[in-house]
């Protein structure tokens, strides 16, 4: 994840700029431009008045960043946590719908194939309002949505 700050305006210090080519020399994978963007717009490194000094900034933005990506992975968890528990609610419910297919009670089946439609759409909005703001569920909440109801249109024929 590449952080962009941008709180200081103005040109970056001499510091930031050679400590930044020389990045971008010889750090794999960081570049001078992607060095300069975390960098100037820190109150902190436009101080620095060396490269431990800019090392120090650059660690507390790291700082700043996996604590901020271990918020997000925590509420994660929890909600995928709760679809999980939606998930295997909507599959007994499935179940259910199956057993009144297969006994010919298309009505009961359709109406709990129609209640098994929502637990992907309910997992959606958890994982989007939560504090993540992602949802790595959504391709099969998709799926889920679209041929749990599906069934429940052809179950309603």
């Amino acid at each position: 994840m590449i952080v962009t700050v941008s709180l200081a305006v103005g040109t970056p210090s001499a510091i930031i700029r050679r400590t930044c080519a020389a990045v971008g020399r010889t750090g794999p994978g960081v570049g001078y431009d992607s060095c300069m963007d975390a960098l100037s717009g820190d109150p902190a490194a436009a101080a620095a008045k060396d490269a431990r000094e800019l090392a120090v900034v650059a660690t507390k933005l790291t700082v700043a960043n996996v604590t901020s990506t271990v918020l997000v992975l925590d509420d994660l968890v929890c909600n995928l946590g709760e679809c999980l528990r939606s998930y295997r609610d909507m599959n007994e419910t499935l179940e259910g719908a199956l057993g009144d297919l297969a006994a010919g009670r298309l009505k009961a089946a359709s109406d709990k194939l129609q209640h098994a439609s929502f637990a992907p759409s309910d997992c959606d909005i958890l994982l989007f309002e939560g504090s993540a703001e992602k949802n790595p569920m959504s391709e099969e909440n998709n799926d889920a949505v679209w041929l749990s109801r599906l069934a429940y249109v052809i179950a309603s024929l």
